[in-house]
């Protein structure tokens, strides 16, 4: 049997690998430069959460300190952008007091946006900002106007909604470039015509002074226009029909009836007709 070979080794020498080994003096002395730098950027990341903490502190102990005082009551509600509405009623139907704290009103902003949306219709929303302190500013974004309806004899704004404004306007409070709606009851759909004004093009409906739920038949439209023509139409047809009323007119004298019922055919208005319709 062959023995295995043993392989000898000093001692000594092995040792003397470690022993005489020199430590690395460059390694040492970056680690020893970088220290300093780390210490100094643990000092300042503590200062800054420390600052952070008391900024927030010393806001809370502000806020506090101002949701108890008497500044932080309402003193004054400022309303604005609601023309036709009482401001005074709108500040007690959004039921805001003054014994109310500020920032009270101002988180409730959506639901009293809201509930006042409900009460009137003119009213689209309501947004709140503060004003010295303990005022709050109440601005009211209403609704667009398509025209007027005649109430008997009064006038009531028609809303971009369909819906109908609350208050009741005299005939010198109306925005006369808007038209007006007359002879219109349960009888005869105004939903329905307003449906066929807001189809017309812009340059048309600019040119209507007046929409007359007084036909002869359901399927019938009848528009006074600013120039002193009458246009009769099909409701079914009149929309495709209006973009020829400018070249119509064009031609011309005399006020006239625009037929556009079943084709299109014109004649002059009569003393009735005028008087009828608003013109002499």
């Amino acid at each position: 049997m062959a023995r295995k070979r043993i392989t000898k080794k000093d001692p000594q020498e092995e040792l003397s690998k470690f022993l005489n080994h020199e430590p690395n003096h460059q390694g040492q002395h970056k680690l020893s430069n970088q220290l300093p730098s780390l210490q100094k950027e643990r000092r300042r990341s503590l200062l800054i959460r420390l600052g952070s903490i008391i900024a927030f502190c010393a806001v809370m102990i502000a806020f506090l300190g101002y949701y108890v005082s008497p500044l932080a009551d309402v003193s004054t509600v400022k309303v604005s952008g609601a023309d036709d509405l009482s401001a005074k009623n709108l500040v007690e139907s959004a039921q805001i007091k003054a014994s109310e704290k500020v920032v009270d009103v101002l988180q409730k902003q959506k639901t009293i946006s809201k509930k006042l949306s409900q009460l009137y219709p003119e009213v689209q929303s309501v947004s709140f900002s503060l004003e010295d302190f303990n005022t709050v500013a109440f601005k009211v974004q209403e609704r667009g106007i398509i025209g007027y309806i005649k109430d008997g004899t009064s006038y009531r704004k028609i809303l971009t909604d369909g819906r109908l404004g609350t208050k009741r306007l005299t005939w010198s409070e109306i925005d006369h470039d808007k038209p007006l709606f007359i002879g219109y009851s349960k009888k005869v759909s105004l939903k329905k015509n307003l449906k066929i004004f807001n189809s017309f093009p812009d340059y048309f409906k600019k040119q209507v002074k007046m929409l007359s739920g007084n036909t002869r038949r359901k399927t019938q439209i009848i528009m006074v226009m600013k120039d002193g023509n009458v246009i009769i139409g099909n409701t079914a047809t009149i929309k495709s029909k209006v973009k020829y009323y400018n070249s119509i007119k064009q031609d011309l004298t005399t006020s006239s009836v625009v037929d556009l019922e079943v084709g299109a055919f014109t004649r002059p208005l009569t003393s009735a007709e005028k008087k009828a319709y608003g013109l002499s």
